[in-house]
């Protein structure tokens, strides 16, 4: 079952927010050399909402800036957030930028109902361009904003955002009203609904 069918009470809600309020509480792992995009996925697997496949496979840790990484696992969810600053040449810029707009998740449905979504740009919600995986669905953000002109990426992953105590509030959304609004009605390229709403299904399921 999806995560964001669970009834959180309110105290496991304050709890799962507290941890990104007051920093990391459990694993936090930093440095270009440890960067392991399947190591994230083999722990916490389907609590992510999503396979992280918007951050690169591997990384030249010469060109990395800033990775850090930050993950709890709390009373029902895994909460916390991923950081990659990756520096690019011209060439590599336009590579990846291919790479991010060709991106796309089909979702299965148990009667034998699939659905596609696409990968979203948004040149308007964020202080760069972005190429967006998850825009706020369950509480969970994913995406690559392309700093042009400096001639970098930034990946981010983030689950249950508080701005005010978020460490690199500057690769948060400008308007920082966006991160109180309902969740179950933003864009993710890893669910979909059958029903009209009623329930979703993941990529995994």
């Amino acid at each position: 079952m999806s995560r964001w069918i669970r009834q959180f009470t309110a105290a496991a809600a304050a709890l799962a927010m507290a941890f990104v309020l007051t920093g990391c509480q459990s694993e936090k792992i930093s440095g270009a050399e440890h960067y392991d995009k399947s190591y994230y996925i083999t722990k916490y697997g389907g609590d992510l909402d999503s396979n992280l496949a918007l951050f690169p496979d591997s990384v030249e840790q010469e060109r990395v800036t800033l990775y850090e990484s930050c993950f709890g696992e709390g009373l029902f969810d895994t909460d916390g957030y991923m950081i990659l600053e990756y520096r690019c040449d011209a060439a590599q810029m336009a590579s990846e930028e291919e790479r991010l707009k060709a991106l796309s998740m089909t979702i299965k449905h148990y009667d034998g109902q699939t659905f596609t979504n696409d990968v979203m740009y948004d040149e308007k919600s964020y202080r760069y361009p972005a190429y967006v995986t998850n825009d706020g669905f369950d509480s969970t953000y994913e995406y690559a904003l392309v700093d042009r002109s400096g001639g970098r990426i930034i990946y981010v992953y983030a689950a249950f955002v508080i701005p005010n105590g978020f460490k690199y509030r500057d690769y948060l959304k400008t308007d920082l009203t966006a991160y109180k609004k309902d969740t179950l009605k933003a864009f993710t390229m890893y669910n979909h609904s059958f029903d009209g709403g009623q329930s979703w299904d993941e990529f995994d399921d």
